[in-house]
C-alpha cells in the first residue's frame, strides 16, 4: 500500500496532516546505516543464542567415552593383550567391546578427564545411552516450542526468550549434582525446553526490529552467534577437564548473557498486533535514537497502519484452515524444517564416527558452522531467499555423493571427511536461511506459532538425526550418506513450492498472506484511513 495522509481536526481551528505508514516503512526510514550502538544492540540481544548450541553439544564432551585411555587389570585382559602381540591399537573400542571386558574388573579407565559416561558405566553395549542423553534435549525442545506458542503471541518474543533462558540456566547448573543417567535425562528435557524457547523468541524479536533490506544480514547474525556457541563449547570441553564443571561453566554463562535483554523493549510489531500503538511509537522513537536518526520522523505526526489480531491458539488453528496459502506454506515449512534439522544434527553428532580426533573434528565442524552462516549474507543478496536455499542444497547432494568412494586425500584426511565437511557447511547455510525464510512467510499475528511449530518439527528431525549416526556402526557407511543425499533432495522439492520473499514486506495477518499470493477474492484495505481492524478477539 502507498503512503497517505490523515487530517486531524483540533477544536475546528486547525488541521494537522499525519503520515500513515506501515511498520516496515517507519523502520526503513529510521535506519540510516550500521553504527556501533545498533551493532551492539543486536549482538548483545542475540548473545544467549550461543548457549543454545553450547547446551545442545555439551554431552559430546561431558559424556565422551575414552576408548583409547584404559589399562588391563585382569588375567583375561592381559591374555588378550599378549595375543595381540602388545599392539598399540589394542587399547581401543573393538578389543574392549568384542571381548566384553568389564570396567573395574578387567580394566580401569586412565583418562585424566572425567565423564558421566565413565561414572555411570556407559560404554560398548550401553553406548547408545549417550545418544539417548543427547537426543532428550530435542524432546524438551519440542515440548518447549509447542507450549511457547501461546507465550510468544501473548506475552511477547522477548519475555518468552528470557523465561526460556532462565529455565535452561537453572537446569544446567543443577546438572552438576546429577547422580544418575535417569536424572540427566530430565535435565536435558528442561535444557531443551528453555533454550529453544530462547532461540525462537530472540529470532522473532530481531527479525521484527529489522529494516527490510537488513533482514538477511541480521538473520545471519542470529545464527552466527549460535555457531559461536558451538565453538565455545568445543573450547570449554577441551580446557575444562571435569564434566560437572563443563555444566557449571555453561550454566553461569546463561545468566550472564541474559542481562542485556532484560533492559531491551518488546518488538514494536508485537505491540501493534496487540493493539498497543502508543507503546509501539515509544519503542520506535527509542530505536531512532539508537540509529542516530531522531530527526527521521516525528512520531507525533505518524499514524501506524496495522491490523490488531488478538487470538488464542484455537482461533489461530482455524485460520490455517480458512486461509489456503497460509496452510500450504506452513505445512511445507514443517517438512523443510524436519529435513534440514535431520541433516544438520546428523552430522553434528557424527563427526566422532567420521574422524578419529574428537576435538579437532568438532573444531573444524564449529568453524565450518561460522563460515556457513556468514556466507548466507552475500548469497541472500545475490540469489534471494529461495534460490540461495536451492543452490546450497544442490551442493549438499553432490557432496554426499562424492563422500561415498573410499579414498584418502592425505595421511590424515579422507575424501569422506572433506566432502562431508562441505556437505555440512552448505546444509547449515540452508538451515540459516530457513529461519529468515519462514519468519518472512509467516504473518506477524501468527509468527510465534508458525516459528514454534516449525522448530518443533525440526526437533523431531534433530532427534532422528542423532540416531542416524548409529548406522555407521551397523551397516556400510554409504547407507547413511545415501540417506543424507535423499533427504536433501526432498528439501529441494519442498522449497520449490514456496514463494520467494526477497525484498517483500512482511505480512501482518493471514489476510495479507493471501493478498501477497495474488488471491483475487482477498481485497487490500485502502490507505487513507488508519487500518486498525479487530479481526478476532
Amino acid at each position: 500500500m502507498g503512503k497517505g495522509t490523515l487530517e486531524k481536526l483540533d477544536d475546528g481551528k486547525s488541521s494537522e496532516k499525519k503520515d500513515i505508514l506501515t511498520i516496515d516503512e517507519v523502520v526503513d526510514r529510521i535506519y540510516k546505516g550500521i553504527n556501533f550502538k545498533l551493532l551492539l544492540l543486536f549482538i548483545t540481544a542475540t548473545g544467549t543464542n550461543t548457549q543454545t548450541a553450547a547446551q545442545v553439544y555439551m554431552t559430546i564432551f561431558a559424556g565422551f567415552i575414552p576408548y583409547t585411555e584404559w589399562t588391563c587389570v585382569s588375567d583375561k585382559c592381559f591374555s588378550l593383550l599378549a595375543e595381540s602381540n602388545y599392539s598399540e591399537t589394542f587399547y581401543s573400542a573393538k578389543p574392549m567391546c568384542s571381548n566384553q571386558l568389564v570396567a573395574g574388573t578387567d580394566f580401569n579407565w586412565t583418562s585424566q578427564r572425567t565423564s558421566f559416561s565413565v561414572d555411570w558405566g556407559i560404554y560398548c553395549e550401553t553406548e547408545s545411552k549417550l545418544s539417548v542423553v543427547s537426543s532428550f534435549f530435542f524432546i524438551g525442545a519440542f515440548l518447549g516450542l509447542v507450549s511457547s506458542t501461546a507465550i510468544f503471541d501473548r506475552f511477547g518474543r522477548k519475555n518468552g526468550a528470557i523465561a526460556g533462558n532462565i529455565i535452561a540456566g537453572i537446569a544446567t547448573v543443577v546438572a552438576t549434582w546429577a547422580p544418575s543417567f535417569e536424572v540427566m535425562l530430565a535435565i536435558r528435557i528442561l535444557q531443551g525446553i528453555g533454550m529453544f524457547m530462547n532461540l525462537t523468541g530472540i529470532y522473532c524479536w530481531v527479525v521484527e526490529f529489522s529494516p527490510t533490506h537488513l533482514r538477511g544480514s541480521l538473520s545471519a547474525l542470529v545464527l552466527i552467534m549460535w555457531s559461536l556457541g558451538y565453538l565455545v563449547i568445543v573450547l570449554i570441553g577441551y580446557f575444562v577437564t571435569s564434566w560437572k564443571n563443563i555444566f557449571l561453566t555453561t550454566g553461569v554463562l546463561n545468566f550472564a548473557l541474559i542481562i542485556p535483554l532484560l533492559f531491551y523493549p518488546i518488538s514494536p510489531r508485537f505491540a501493534l498486533v496487540r493493539g498497543r500503538e502508543d507503546d509501539a511509537k515509544k519503542i520506535l522513537k527509542a530505536f531512532s535514537r539508537v540509529c542516530n536518526n531522531e530527526e527521521a520522523l516525528d512520531m507525533e505526526r505518524v499514524e501506524l497502519s496495522y491490523t490488531t489480531k488478538v487470538q488464542n491458539f484455537a482461533d489461530q488453528f482455524k485460520d490455517f484452515i480458512k486461509y489456503p496459502t497460509l496452510r500450504k506454506q506452513t505445512l511445507l515449512c514443517f517438512l523443510c524444517w524436519f529435513t534440514v534439522a535431520f541433516l544438520f544434527y546428523g552430522f553434528d553428532f557424527g563427526w566422532g564416527k567420521i574422524s578419529s580426533n574428537l576435538y579437532t573434528s568438532y573444531l573444524f565442524a564449529a568453524l565450518g558452522k561460522v563460515f556457513s552462516f556468514i556466507i548466507t549474507i552475500p548469497a541472500g543478496y545475490l540469489l534471494g531467499r529461495k534460490k540461495s536455499v536451492q543452490f546450497f542444497l544442490v551442493l549438499g547432494v553432490i557432496s554426499f555423493l562424492l563422500a561415498m568412494p573410499n579414498l584418502n586425500i592425505s595421511e590424515n584426511c579422507t575424501l569422506e571427511f572433506a566432502a562431508c565437511l562441505v556437505g555440512s557447511i552448505v546444509t547449515s547455510s540452508a538451515y540459516a536461511i530457513n529461519y529468515l525464510y519462514t519468519s518472512e512467510l509467516a504473518p506477524t499475528s501468527h509468527r510465534g506459532t508458525v516459528m514454534s511449530l516449525s522448530s518443533s518439527c525440526a526437533r523431531l528431525g534433530s532427534f532422528s538425526g542423532i540416531y542416524a549416526t548409529l548406522l555407521y556402526d551397523v551397516t556400510d557407511r554409504k547407507v547413511p550418506l545415501a540417506l543424507f543425499a535423499g533427504m536433501t533432495m526432498t528439501y529441494v522439492v519442498a522449497v520449490s513450492f514456496l514463494a520467494d520473499t526477497t525484498g517483500k514486506s512482511i505480512p501482518e495477518t493471514p489476510h495479507d498472506v493471501e493478498i501477497l499470493a495474488g488471491k483475487g477474492k482477498y481485497q487490500s484495505v485502502e490507505r487513507g484511513t488508519k487500518k486498525k481492524r479487530l479481526e478476532s478477539v
